[in-house]
């Protein structure tokens, strides 16, 4: 359950920078592309990718899909391209496996709908993937996970970029349909006995283990489609912790079952009319039992997995498990949580819920703990005295409550000090008004007396 090919934990949680949008990210990308695809040399490419990439790190795999969208609205010179760039990018590890895979996967989430405007994506899109898989770019692993339909019509496509590849794509057709047969007798048994034993059992004789992600989804469907649907869905909650557990299923299994279901949740509501709500208490529950991992979802998220269903769904799982998403927050979002919290506590004046979203988010890395201290102050100076009173007694509480530690409220303090120039920009008394919340810390003893005095810093 460590490892995955969508990327470990940490990766996932990478975002973009606080004064980055997701649309000037994509505009930078089409404006490299578009004088990659007229001309521009492929170093000069690379060299404005690393650029980039340098500055928006987590962005990679929003790059491959603008990449592959964009070559997908051209021809084949650029689908070519494109294809050359991914292989470069690829060997010189600024497209890592995982960010390359999160890019596909976003793309068989929506190549239905991708077709709707562009008839020959499909078969443009299976001919990148391919000729990508035959210069290294992946491996076999993900091509087993191309979609059933997008593999049939690559098969009966006469683009002569398949030709070579359409043995292998037969195969893997073949395989998958073989699998599904099995997965639909084993769970029609399942609903009946409620073995999860037998399942395990029956999934290691089968074997075909890069396929297992169909067995996920798969099930879940089928547990909302039974006659009380609340009833099936903590059913096959305990049949995905047994199996699990028996090391029938892994990581991977589970992450692409999610992100196959949160691509097909609009179809399947037409046969399930709760479909949202019931994705909504299931994702919860896995987030819960750590089945899957909240930055996982939050990339989900990121990359628009599902479209605005998918959107709807994955904000109402965040907000019922803010415990889990409040540990892995990025850089851009922990600002963002922690403004609202304090502005929310000026308001409300309500220290014990402020203490709670402080604990939804432990453990706090000593930088973040400084930087919660130092802006509970900073936001009363530029409010009133009165918030300064109000800011003073929660880091009272706060200490005293062991929410934060006595070591966090002293780099709290020191990290003040540290942009005490750019606070005087706004706040131009902010060194007297530093000096009263020492004052008063230290007579409360959340500080210790023998804090440096400012000056001597």
């Amino acid at each position: 359950m460590h490892t995955s090919t969508f990327g470990n934990d940490d990766e996932l949680t990478n975002e973009l920078p606080p004064n980055w949008t997701l649309v000037r990210f994509q505009d930078e990308c089409r404006s490299m592309l578009k004088e990659y695809f007229t001309g521009q040399s492929l170093e000069e490419a690379i060299r404005r990718v690393e650029e980039l990439l340098s500055v928006c790190p987590g962005e990679a795999d929003e790059l491959g899909v603008v990449a592959i969208r964009s070559a997908l609205d051209r021809d084949q010179n650029a689908q070519q391209a494109v294809v050359e760039l991914l292989c470069r990018l690829r060997k010189a590890s600024l497209l890592e496996a995982s960010a390359f895979v999160r890019s596909f996967e976003k793309l068989f989430c929506t190549w239905e709908d991708i077709a709707i405007d562009a008839p020959k994506a499909p078969e443009a899109l299976l001919a990148i993937l391919m000729t990508c898989f035959a210069g290294d770019a992946c491996g076999l692993s993900l091509l087993t996970k191309i979609p059933e339909n997008l593999m049939t019509a690559g098969i009966s496509s006469s683009d002569p970029r398949l030709a070579p590849h359409v043995d292998r794509l037969r195969g893997l057709a073949s395989e998958l349909k073989e699998f599904k047969g099995h997965v639909s007798k084993t769970l029609e048994e399942y609903w009946v006995s409620l073995n999860a034993d037998e399942v395990a059992s029956r999934l290691e004789e089968i074997g075909m283990h890069n396929y297992h992600h169909e067995f996920v989804k798969k099930a879940i469907v089928t547990a909302f489609s039974q006659s009380d649907p609340t009833k099936g869905r903590d059913s096959l909650s305990t049949l995905l912790q047994n199996l699990v557990a028996a090391d029938a299923l892994s990581k991977d299994d589970l992450q692409w079952g999610v992100t196959r279901l949160l691509g097909q949740l609009d179809d399947l509501g037409l046969d399930v009319p709760r479909i949202e709500e019931l994705t909504v208490e299931l994702l919860t529950g896995l987030v819960a039992d750590e089945l899957v991992s909240a930055p996982f979802l939050r990339r989900c998220r990121l990359l628009r997995i599902g479209g605005g269903t998918g959107l709807r769904v994955l904000d109402l799982v965040q907000r019922r498990s803010p415990e889990f998403f409040k540990k892995h927050m990025g850089t851009a979002q922990f600002k963002k949580e922690i403004k609202e919290m304090i502005q929310e506590y000026f308001n409300s004046g309500d220290q014990a819920e402020f203490g709670r979203c402080v604990s939804d988010m432990a453990p706090l890395a000593d930088e973040r703990s400084a930087e919660l201290v130092r802006k509970i102050m900073t936001m009363a100076m530029e409010r009133s005295g009165a918030d300064c009173e109000k800011a003073l007694r929660l880091l009272i509480w706060l200490s005293r409550n062991e929410e934060i530690s006595d070591e966090a409220i002293e780099l709290g303090f020191d990290d003040l000090y540290r942009h005490m120039p750019d606070i005087k920009l706004d706040v131009p008394d902010a060194e007297d008004m530093a000096r009263s919340f020492v004052v008063e810390a230290q007579n409360a003893k959340v500080l210790r007396g023998e804090w440096p005095e400012p000056i001597e810093q």
